[in-house]
């Protein structure tokens, strides 16, 4: 056998084995993730002027990605300042289903609840929204710079000039 043909396979089988012991670890990363962010609609149409009305555009969603009912209690949302969101006591998620944060003030429903917050929590010029589970771990981070950057990259996450699409 030459040489370069001994490289090939050798190439080759150093390759399948590299893929086999990867497809694992990403099984394990969707189970360890129930709760995926969607979507930030980060920049609403507008000037950004300091009103509840306004601050209600400006959401994130959230999407339970599990087969079954997500009990949210104690769950967290935060951006990359001081921001928290806690999940209201008795919030669950049914599988497959979307759930919206709005930034202001509210009522709360099934599919939509309130950050009640008295200001914008999403940055226009670029943010990180994380989730972190009843325990404090971290499920995912999500980060977006401001404007349009319609494919995604390991760095980038697609956006328009108002979302980010996680």
């Amino acid at each position: 056998m030459s040489r370069a043909r001994l490289l090939t396979v050798l190439l080759v089988a150093l390759l399948f084995s590299a893929t086999l012991a990867i497809a694992p670890q990403a099984a394990d990363a969707a189970v360890k993730k129930p709760l995926d962010i969607v979507k930030v609609y980060y920049d609403p149409p507008g000037k950004d002027y300091a009103k509840n009305s306004l601050f209600t555009k400006e959401y994130i969603q959230v999407k339970n990605t599990g087969k079954s009912t997500l009990t949210l209690t104690g769950y967290v949302l935060r951006d990359s300042g001081p921001k928290k969101f806690a999940f209201p006591k008795g919030s669950k998620l049914k599988a497959g289903k979307t759930l919206t944060i709005r930034t202001g003030k509210g009522k709360n429903t099934a599919s939509t609840l309130y950050w009640n917050n008295k200001g914008y929590v999403w940055n226009n010029t670029g943010d990180t929204a994380r989730t972190y589970n009843a325990k404090g771990k971290l499920l995912e981070s999500c980060t977006y710079k401001g404007g349009k950057h319609p494919k995604a990259t390991k760095k980038t996450v697609r956006t328009t000039t108002t979302t980010a699409f996680c």
